[in-house]
């Protein structure tokens, strides 16, 4: 982001997507595969981990919490990206979801 540049929350996701084509598009191959890839795993990072959120939520009977989650500009933005509204209400989590760790713990997550 350069410095004084600002967009509405809505714009954003227009915003990282043309950064990405370009970069992507790069003439030097290794730079567009070099974004691909780092692409892929923030969104892998970001989409394990609201998900296992939602579910956790979820099943501590928090829906009104998601309902509002979902109703909200930039929540309910984020939730549409990773396709988890359509999940919260009233169908629920396709899996059981996971009990809250005690602690931190370290999570491995692997390409689809």
């Amino acid at each position: 982001m350069s410095e004084g540049e600002q967009l509405a929350y809505g714009q954003v996701q227009d915003r990282i997507a043309e950064l990405a084509e370009r970069l992507i598009n790069n003439p030097d191959d290794r730079v567009g595969e070099r974004v691909a890839e780092l692409l892929d795993w923030v969104d892998l990072f970001h989409r394990e981990g609201l998900t296992r959120l939602v579910a956790m939520v979820e099943a501590w009977r928090g829906e009104i919490f998601l309902e509002s989650a979902a109703d909200d500009e930039v929540a309910g933005t984020l939730l549409d990206a990773y396709g988890l509204r359509d999940d919260l209400i009233p169908g629920g989590p396709p899996e059981t979801p996971p009990p809250p760790p005690a602690k931190p713990t370290l999570v491995q997550i692997r390409r689809r």
